[in-house]
């Protein structure tokens, strides 16, 4: 029962941060096919029998989410520049890998459309950084528009949460409502919680089975729009930098972005060890 619990947290605790995918934790922690079938066992008759690991699992994952949300809030408030270069250094040091798994798949024979809808989701995610009306949201005067796209976005994030390789942090900052998303939390403003968090729940509910399938049935054409989503989200990251960068925040910067290219590279090794 400790198990579980604690492997929830961790999930949790890397999902709550860009660029590590928890589903990637579970893989190495040996959850993740059982959490995928657990969840879409919900709308069945057979619920009844997933319930109980969901519950601890589910616990776990709130642990950890909350343990995650006031270090990384305060790490951004405190250290803004280094924790996003952190988060920076995880998507360039798990591209690679990203890429290895894609060309496995297709067995290195890519055609034109698969480069297409690469190049397309990184021009989404830097569109919607250059025109996106999330960035311009103000936590004390939010409209009806504003709950609903949150709620849309809470929804893709979760979809993200059952894909290997992508966070659901890494769809928030890539929407740019991460650190909006953080900094509701910590205040505890409940509407912008319950918009996105209805929009994770619904998510995880009903998309569980649409991910199986993709995976299943257009599982090279779904890794592509993963490597354009987190090769874009390295521009959604470093466009909400601040323009100013001292001596020592750079030198700290530098070894912070290194520290997150490092972890991710010992993460995936001991993914392949599993």
């Amino acid at each position: 029962m400790l198990g579980i619990m604690l492997r929830g947290m961790a999930v949790e605790v890397t999902e709550a941060v860009p660029g590590i995918s928890g589903s990637t934790v579970a893989m190495i922690s040996g959850v993740y096919e059982r959490f995928i079938y657990s969840l879409s066992m919900l709308t069945t008759r057979k619920r009844r029998k997933s319930l109980p690991f969901l519950l601890l699992f589910g616990t776990g994952m709130v642990i950890g989410f909350i343990i995650a949300i006031f270090l990384v809030g305060y790490l951004l408030k405190t250290f803004r520049a280094p924790t996003l270069l952190f988060f920076v250094g995880i998507i360039v040091g798990f591209s690679p890998y990203l890429w290895k798994d894609m060309l496995k798949i297709s067995k290195k024979r890519l055609k034109m459309k698969h480069y297409v809808i690469i190049f397309l989701l990184i021009g989404i995610v830097v569109i919607t950084q250059l025109l996106g009306h999330t960035s311009n949201m103000n936590l004390t005067n939010l409209s009806l528009a504003d709950y609903f796209l949150l709620g849309m976005i809470g929804l893709a994030a979760s979809t993200a949460l059952l894909l290997p390789g992508i966070s659901g942090a890494l769809i928030l900052t890539i929407f740019g409502v991460y650190e909006f998303a953080i900094e509701s939390l910590i205040m505890r403003n409940l509407p912008v919680v319950f918009a996105i968090g209805t929009g994770v729940l619904i998510g995880v509910l009903f998309s569980s089975k649409f991910i199986r399938y993709l995976l299943l049935h257009y599982q090279l054409e779904t890794y592509c729009a993963m490597i354009g989503l987190v090769s874009g989200s390295i521009f959604a990251i470093l466009y909400n930098l601040d323009s100013y960068f001292n001596t020592q925040t750079m030198i700290i910067s530098i070894i912070s972005f290194l520290a997150g290219v490092i972890s991710l590279v010992v993460l995936e090794k001991m993914q392949d060890q599993n």
